[in-house]
C-alpha cells in the first residue's frame, strides 16, 4: 500500500519541486521504504509532478520503484493498491516484456494498451494517477467500492493538485485552510462527511469505480468525470431464485474472493473480533489451507469485550491468536495522537487505530477485516426496520405507535427518528438517513444553527439524484444494502481504516467486498438475505467450512469502544478541556454554551443524549485545532 500526489499545473512561477517536497513528507507514513518524484514537461505548457511513497507488499524489489514510467509511449504512473488478479491480467496483455512482479506494471502496461478498457478486469482495490503520453491525458482513477481514497482540488485557473490524503494537499500551500460549512452539517448528522464533499472546502473526492479525464489539449482544463462502475442492484427477473440456488452460486465466488486476497510477498494477518463477518474470514482461509495469524482487542468492561468468542475461533481453526488489552489509561495517553492521524474528522475510527498499531508491532503489515458483511448480508437492525417502514401498513402502525413511545420514553433517540420519518412521508434514501443519523436534528441546529429541515440530514444534491433514482426500482431490502454500501461504508467504515491502518503503515484487505462477490449478491432478491432467525444466514451457510453454532446464535455485538463509560470517567477531563476551547469553537462557527450543555447532560445521564453526540463534536474540534482550520 502507499501514498500518491500529483501537481498539475501551467504556471511557470511555482517551484515545483519545493512543492512535491513538502507533498512527499506528509506520505511517509503510508509508504516508509521507498519514495519517489518525476517532474514532466507536457504539450501546451503543462508540467506534471507525481509524487509516491511506498508500502512493498508484492515485488519487494527496487524494480517495484515508483513513479514508473513506459519509455516506449511516455506514459507514468503512481500507483495504491493491490490487484489481487494481476498474474491473469499480465497473462491476457500477450507477448509484452517485464521486468519485475509488481501489480503495478501490470496495470501500467494494460493501460498503454487498452487505456481505460483496462479497468473492468482489474480484480483489487486501488487509486492511481495516469499519465498517458499517447493520448496526452492525466487520469485520476478509483476502485470500485472506494477502497482506496484520492482527493483532487483546482486551485485556480492554471493549477490541479490530488493525493491520497487531504493533509497532503493542504501541505503545498495551493489551498485554503477554510472548512466546507454544508460538510459541517453532514459530519454532526451521521459522524463522517459524505463523498464528493470534504471537510475542507474546494477538496472533492473522487468518487468509487470513477474515473477523472483531463485532456490537456483542451483549453480550458475541465476534467471529464466517468463512472465505469455501479453495484448491479437492479430490479432482476430472479423472483424463482431458491435459498439453496443462492448459496450454491455464492460459496466458490466467497472463497475465491478470501484465496485472491492472500496474495502476498509478505504474511496476511485477519483482525478477528469473534463476530461473523471477521470469522468468516477465518474459515474461508482455513478451507483455503491458509492458516493466518489473528488479532483482537481485549476491554476490561466485560459488557464490550468478545475475547472469549475470538479465542474460540482462534481454536478452533488453529491460528495463532494475539490479543491486545486496551485500557482507558491508554486511550487517554494516545487520544490526541490518535485524533491527529484523521485525515478527515469521524466518530469511528480510534478502534482500527489500535488494532493497526498492534499488528504493526507483531511485524504484520497486510491484514484482512470481515467488513462489508453486514451491509451486504443484512446485518444491521436498520434492515428490518427499513423493510417495515417501506410498507404502507407499517408505517401507518407507526405512526399510531409514535405518541405512545413518546410518553413511556421521552427524548429516546429511536422514538423521534420514527416520529420524524412517519411525520414526513419521506423516501426510502431519506429514511435511511434518518435511521443513521448520530446527532438529532434539534440538537444539531442548537449547536450549529441552519436552514436545514429534519426530513433528513444533508447529503450533496448529485449523491441525492443518483440514488434517489437507483432505490427507487429493487426490493427495500437490497435498496437499503446499496445505501448502506454507498453512504455508510463508504464514507465512515471504509475511510477510516484506511486512514487509520495507514497511519501505521499497515495495508487491511477486505475480501468480502470483492466487486464479483457485490456483483453476485447485488443480484440475488433480498429476501434472502435476512434471516429471522439466524443473523446473516446466507453468508454462513455459503461457507466452505463451518463456523462454530455459538458465533451466530449469540447477539450481535459491534466493534464498539465503551466511550460510554470512559467520557463520564478517564477521559472526562479531556472532553471539557476541549469543549472550553472558545476559539476553536468560533473557528468552526459551532455554538459553545449549546455544546457544553450537551455535555453536561450527557455527564448527568440526560434521556436521549448518547455518547455518540460528544465523540463527534470531541472528534471535530480537536482535528480543526490540530490542522488550523476555520470557517
Amino acid at each position: 500500500m502507499c501514498g500518491v500526489a500529483g501537481i498539475l499545473t501551467q504556471r511557470g512561477d511555482m517551484d515545483l519541486p519545493d512543492k512535491a517536497r513538502s507533498m512527499l513528507g506528509t506520505l511517509r507514513h503510508r509508504g516508509p521504504e521507498d519514495e519517489g518524484v518525476v517532474y514532466l514537461d507536457l504539450a501546451g505548457g503543462w508540467r506534471l509532478a507525481l509524487v509516491h511513497t511506498r508500502l512493498s507488499i508484492l515485488d519487494l524489489s527496487s524494480a517495484g520503484h515508483q513513479p514508473m514510467g513506459d519509455a516506449a509511449s511516455g506514459s507514468w504512473i503512481v500507483y495504491n493498491g493491490e490487484v489481487y488478479n494481476h498474474a491473469a491480467v499480465r497473462a491476457k496483455l500477450g507477448e509484452m516484456e517485464f521486468r519485475s512482479q509488481s501489480d503495478t506494471e501490470t496495470v501500467l502496461a494494460g493501460w498503454v494498451a487498452r487505456g481505460p478498457q483496462i479497468l473492468p478486469e482489474l480484480r483489487g482495490m486501488f487509486a492511481m494517477a495516469i499519465y498517458d503520453g499517447r493520448r496526452q491525458g492525466l487520469y485520476l482513477v478509483r476502485d470500485r467500492l472506494g477502497i482506496k481514497p484520492l482527493y483532487v482540488c483546482r486551485c485556480d485557473e492554471k493549477t490541479w493538485v490530488f493525493a491520497s490524503e487531504i493533509r497532503t494537499l493542504l501541505a503545498c500551500q495551493l489551498i485554503e485552510r477554510k472548512l466546507n460549512r454544508q460538510a459541517i452539517d453532514s459530519y454532526l448528522s451521521f459522524g463522517a462527511v459524505p463523498a464528493p464533499w470534504t471537510i475542507v472546502a474546494g477538496v472533492q473526492s473522487v468518487m468509487p469505480g470513477e474515473y477523472w479525464d483531463f485532456d490537456l489539449g483542451k483549453e480550458p482544463l475541465a476534467p471529464r468525470r466517468v463512472s465505469y462502475w455501479r453495484p448491479p442492484f437492479e430490479q432482476q427477473n430472479h423472483r424463482g431464485m431458491r435459498y439453496a440456488e443462492a448459496v450454491e452460486m455464492l460459496r466458490p465466488v466467497l472463497t475465491e474472493s478470501v484465496a485472491l486476497h492472500t496474495v502476498s510477498d509478505v504474511p496476511v494477518g485477519v483482525f478477528l473480533s469473534g463476530g461473523i463477518d471477521s470469522s468468516s474470514v477465518v474459515a474461508a482461509l482455513a478451507a483455503h489451507g491458509q492458516v493466518p495469524r489473528t488479532f483482537s482487542i481485549l476491554f476490561g468492561e466485560r459488557e464490550y469485550d468478545e475475547r472469549i468468542h475470538a479465542r474460540r475461533i482462534a481454536k478452533h481453526f488453529g491460528t495463532e491468536h494475539v490479543e491486545l488489552e486496551l485500557a482507558p489509561q491508554k486511550i487517554l495517553s494516545a487520544i490526541g495522537e490518535a485524533v491527529a492521524a484523521y485525515d478527515q474528522p469521524s466518530i469511528d475510527g480510534i478502534n482500527t487505530y489500535f488494532i493497526s498499531q498492534a499488528v504493526r508491532e507483531a511485524g504484520v503489515k497486510v491484514a484482512m477485516s470481515g467488513l462489508g458483511g453486514d451491509e451486504l448480508f443484512a446485518g444491521y437492525g436498520n434492515f428490518r426496520a427499513a423493510a417495515w417502514l417501506d410498507h404502507p401498513f407499517y408505517r401507518f402502525l407507526a405512526r399510531l405507535a409514535c405518541p405512545l413511545l413518546k410518553r413511556a420514553a421521552p427524548g429516546a433517540m429511536r422514538t423521534e427518528k420514527l416520529a420524524a420519518i412517519v411525520r414526513n412521508h419521506p423516501s426510502r434514501l431519506s429514511t435511511y438517513a434518518i435511521l443513521r443519523q448520530v446527532m438529532l436534528h434539534r440538537r444539531l441546529q442548537a449547536v450549529h444553527p441552519s436552514d436545514a429541515d429534519d426530513v433528513g440530514p444533508p447529503l450533496p444534491a448529485e449523491v441525492v439524484s443518483d440514488l434517489e433514482a437507483r432505490v427507487a426500482g429493487i426490493d427495500a431490502l437490497n435498496a437499503y444494502s446499496l445505501l448502506e454500501l454507498s453512504l455508510y461504508l463508504g464514507n465512515m467504515l471504509l475511510r477510516d481504516t484506511d486512514q487509520m491502518s495507514m497511519a501505521h503503515s499497515v495495508e487491511v484487505r477486505v475480501p468480502l467486498l470483492d466487486h464479483v462477490l457485490v456483483e453476485t449478491l447485488a443480484r440475488m432478491p433480498g429476501r434472502l438475505k435476512l434471516g429471522w432467525f439466524r443473523t446473516k444466514r446466507l453468508l454462513i451457510d455459503a461457507l466452505p467450512s463451518p463456523l462454530p453454532t455459538e458465533v451466530f446464535r449469540r447477539p450481535k455485538m459491534g466493534f464498539v469502544f465503551p466511550w460510554e463509560i470512559w467520557l463520564r470517567n478517564e477521559l472526562r477531563s479531556v472532553v471539557s478541556c476541549v469543549f472550553s476551547d472558545a476559539q476553536t469553537f468560533a473557528a468552526l462557527g459551532i455554538d459553545q454554551e449549546a455544546a457544553k450543555q450537551l455535555w453536561q447532560g450527557f455527564c448527568q445521564f440526560r434521556p436521549g443524549i448518547r455518547y455518540s453526540d460528544i465523540l463527534s463534536l470531541l472528534h471535530l474540534l480537536t482535528w480543526v485545532r490540530t490542522n488550523n482550520m476555520s470557517v
